[in-house]
């Protein structure tokens, strides 16, 4: 992420010295422009019937028969390549692949037939032990540079067995056979994980997601994957993920549409900045259809969740809160962070000069050091009530 930014960083420089802030402006919405039309492709493939439209149904959070599902039932059979996303900027999509089976199956042909370059990685399912099939795909797809994991489906049904070591040996005893898929059990376990579609929040489910997030490159696609996908992702590594565009944001808040406000020295575009931070709050979960749902799967009431929020821009959001939080950061002249000195001087050639955009950035990180907090109590109040406590 570092070259990519340090990338960004340059071309700001290079365009304020050919043609100052205009032109900046226009690379500045080209740039926010590039990060959210990123589109991530994965795959999910397997032998038939063991739950590839239900797992990628999950993924996306579709009811079965919803209008963009993927179908499921037994007789549905899968031919060719068939995406499922849910609208958003950046994008993931999910493509059902033909199932992988037959005498005649061929690892590499399949790949070839599937277009393996799109994708960004590979689930390989099954609902008992994995089969030769799976074996050589997983080779293959080693040998290719794609990361892939072993999904065990329907493991509700195994629930007292899914974390002994020998069940886990018994499913990828296929896959490890040296003569065959040539992965020890070591490698082959790091990659296996077992789900339920139908629990999303018990067995191995987010992890699966998670490893795929953390685990994606380039820099931009694992960026989009994290917020394509944010109800599935670590907090933490989303947040690390969102903080790293942060000055991209305080600049374009201070060249594009900046407004004068009231007691600021400086223009800001700060119906921007209340747009910046509704996004940390859906993506942190704490807007009311997210805390609705989550209280839900605990059998509570709203409120049990919604009062474990403490940050007061989480709970209400208003654009004169915006301002009364940058006017703060302003009166303050508070340094930037460590994390941001890489800006500080490119920032220094903005109109106003370094506060405003030092400001800016001062606001974001706290918002999303903050949200985060309330993330994580509300993850922790949920345990507790799962508990008993």
């Amino acid at each position: 992420m570092d070259l990519e930014i340090a990338g960004i960083i340059g071309r700001f420089s290079d365009a304020m010295i050919r043609g100052g802030v205009s032109e900046v402006a226009s690379l500045v919405k080209a740039e926010k422009s590039r990060l959210e039309s990123v589109t991530v492709h994965v795959a999910v493939t397997g032998t038939p019937r063991v739950g590839k439209s239900a797992f990628i149904n999950s993924v996306m959070g579709f009811k079965d028969g919803e209008d963009g599902a993927a179908p499921t039932g037994p007789d549905q059979h899968v031919t060719k390549p068939a995406p499922y996303s849910r609208p958003g900027s950046p994008s993931s999509v999910f493509w059902e692949l033909p199932s992988i089976e037959g005498a005649n199956f061929s690892s590499s042909d399949y790949l070839k037939t599937v277009e393996v370059d799109k994708y960004i990685g590979f689930f390989i399912l099954s609902s008992t032990w994995f089969t030769q099939e799976a074996a050589a795909l997983a080779s293959e797809l080693r040998q290719v540079g794609k990361q892939f994991y072993f999904i065990r489906t329907k493991i509700d049904l195994n629930a007292p067995d899914y974390k002994n070591k020998k069940f886990t040996e018994d499913i990828l005893r296929v896959v490890t056979a040296d003569h065959f898929a040539n992965l020890d059990m070591e490698y082959a376990t790091a990659h296996f994980f077992c789900v339920s579609s139908h629990h999303v929040d018990r067995f191995d489910f987010l992890k699966c997601i998670q490893a795929l997030q953390r685990n994606s490159s380039p820099p931009l696609q694992k960026h989009a994957l994290l917020l394509s996908l944010y109800y599935l992702a670590n907090k933490m590594e989303l947040k690390d993920s969102m903080r790293e565009f942060i000055p991209l944001s305080a600049v374009y808040s201070c060249v594009i549409d900046p407004v004068p406000v009231e007691h600021l020295p400086y223009q800001a575009n700060v119906h921007f900045l209340y747009n910046e931070i509704q996004l940390y709050r859906i993506l942190f979960e704490l807007d009311h259809p997210a805390l609705s749902k989550r209280a839900k799967l605990i059998r509570r009431p709203t409120f049990i969740l919604s009062d474990e929020i403490q940050t007061t821009m989480a709970r209400v959001l208003t654009e004169e809160a915006v301002t009364e939080e940058l006017l703060k950061w302003t009166e303050n002249n508070a340094p930037v962070s460590h994390h941001y000195v890489k800006w500080i001087p490119f920032l220094e050639t903005l109109p106003g000069g370094k506060l405003p955009g030092a400001s800016t950035i001062c606001l974001l990180d706290t918002m999303l050091e903050k949200f985060m907090d309330d993330a994580y109590r509300i993850q922790r109040k949920m345990v507790d009530v799962r508990r008993g406590k």
